[in-house]
């Protein structure tokens, strides 16, 4: 009989470790400038990615510096002196700055048309070269455009959805503008009450809701009520929606006037001014209003009482309102 005989394997394993080793960076040779939608991406070809972003005529904007070297890794030991310029002879530059780790963060507002480019120039070491930045597009805003209503009836209180878009004189639109801008309700009656009173634009828009308080049915066909947008440090920079129809809502509540007093519909207390002071056993007018929840006037003819916490008072009077108002 034939004996067999069992061959033993042993596998051996070995283990391979890899140990993260970080890029150390060379001697400083250059300056590099990122403009915003720019990202640092060392060991690359140009040393970033991203492609810079329009910018506004006027409007300030961050950019960074950084000494690296000729692979454009940061050199953090620098803290030479830097100097700025920039193709735009008009700009407004920051001042000569020191590095901070190798690098500074700061500001530069651009006060022409067109595209330009900014530049660094190290006044501590005259063998490093100057930097020049991607080209940065410059635009001017001209002011605001609202999506255009086309349902031209809304009602107070009701939140309606909306659109601003910044333009430049020629209607295009300035992606380099963000920032805040206000808004008003108009009316032929005056200023309305608008939420939000204030929005952020980003890349040149802003898009949600609104809602407006102050009714306007002086035009029921073509409205009387426009939406307003305008930069506060800068009103010239404006724009106006098309006009529309603000209703009132239901009829909630009585509204009281007294001497001294105003309506302001769409308010939050209803009214202006404060109450006189009145003599007692005189007798004084008060005017009464049928409104809705926003002190906006609603038609209706209702029979009223006038009661007073002066239990001396010559009340309670009788009323009967007249499309909405008694005196």
């Amino acid at each position: 009989m034939r004996n067999n005989r069992a061959l033993g394997w042993t596998l051996v394993l070995i283990s391979l470790v890899l140990i993260p080793v970080l890029a150390q960076a060379g001697p400083y040779t250059q300056l590099q400038i990122l403009l915003p939608g720019e990202t640092a991406a060392p060991g690359t070809i140009s040393g970033k990615i991203g492609v810079p972003q329009s910018q506004t005529v006027g409007e300030p904007f961050t950019f960074r510096v950084r000494a690296v070297d000729d692979q454009w890794y940061l050199v953090d030991a620098v803290t030479d002196e830097m100097e700025f310029g920039s193709s735009d002879a008009s700009a407004t530059l920051p001042p000569n700055t020191t590095l901070a780790g190798g690098e500074a963060t700061l500001t530069v507002t651009l006060n022409a048309v067109g595209t330009f480019t900014l530049l660094a120039n190290d006044q501590t070491d005259a063998t490093i070269p100057e930097a020049v930045s991607g080209s940065v597009q410059v635009m001017a805003l001209q002011g605001f455009v609202f999506l255009k209503i086309t349902q031209k009836h809304v009602y107070a209180g009701v939140p309606t959805a909306t659109s601003l878009t910044a333009v430049d004189p020629v209607g295009n639109i300035v992606t380099g503008f963000s920032g805040e801008v206000r808004l008003q309700q108009l009316t032929s009656f005056g200023m309305g009450r608008i939420v939000p009173d204030v929005v952020t634009m980003e890349n040149g828009f802003w898009s949600g809701e609104v809602t407006m308080y102050r009714a306007d049915e002086s035009d029921i066909s073509s409205g009387n009520a426009n939406m307003y947008a305008y930069l506060e440090n800068d009103p010239s920079k404006n724009g106006t929606s098309n006009p529309f129809v603000v209703h009132p809502g239901d009829l909630s509540r009585l509204q009281l006037v007294v001497p001294g007093q105003n309506p302001l519909p769409g308010s939050v207390t209803g009214v202006t001014g404060a109450p006189a002071t009145q003599s007692a056993t005189q007798g004084f007018t008060v005017d009464v209003y049928s409104t809705d929840a926003y002190w906006n006037g609603v038609n209706c003819a209702h029979d009223i009482q006038i009661t007073s916490s002066d239990l001396a008072a010559s009340t309670p009077e009788q009323a009967k309102l007249n499309e909405g108002h008694a005196v």
